[in-house]
């Protein structure tokens, strides 16, 4: 077999150049890549001893309602809803006085509600007036005999 001459040699070169050449396109024919999407910074966390709390945000629905006409009903409107919606309050099961009593306590007590002690009795007699009008209305003493006691949320029974 014969050795391919220089010549020869580099016309192969210079044709498999102009052949790469062709195959990459010119300089600016190519298409540039979509910039990247902005991405949310992720949300604080602290983590310490193997915990770590992650802040978020929640949409809650509004409820702009107010308590439905009634005797005392401007008590408990400028008292009540300054922390929850009425609809709150008023989709609770039937009450009697003295566990509304213990309800309303137990908010100015624990919760710190700011509710002066003189509008207590309007507001209580709104609420059982209320749950009156409810359907299997309760009747007796209050169930929670400590109203300053916190509700139990550990999720555990008894």
């Amino acid at each position: 077999m014969k050795t391919p001459s220089i010549g020869t040699l580099s016309f192969g070169f210079v044709g498999a150049t102009v052949v790469l050449l062709l195959a990459i396109g010119a300089p600016n024919s190519r298409v540039a890549p979509p910039p990247a999407a902005p991405t949310a910074p992720p949300p604080p966390s602290i983590s310490a001893r193997g915990f770590s709390l992650v802040s978020t945000t929640v949409d809650l629905p509004t409820d702009e309602g107010q308590y439905p006409a009634g005797p005392h009903a401007d008590v408990i409107n400028a008292n009540c809803t300054s922390c929850h919606s009425a609809s709150m309050a008023l989709n609770q099961p039937p009450l009697s006085s003295d566990q509304w009593t213990a309800e309303v306590t137990k908010m100015r007590e624990v919760y710190k509600a700011p509710v002066a002690q003189a509008d207590v009795p309007a507001i209580v007699a709104y609420l059982t007036a209320m749950s009156a009008k409810q359907p299997g209305a309760a009747k007796g003493k209050a169930q929670d005999p400590d109203p300053k006691a916190a509700p139990d949320v550990s999720g555990g029974s008894g």
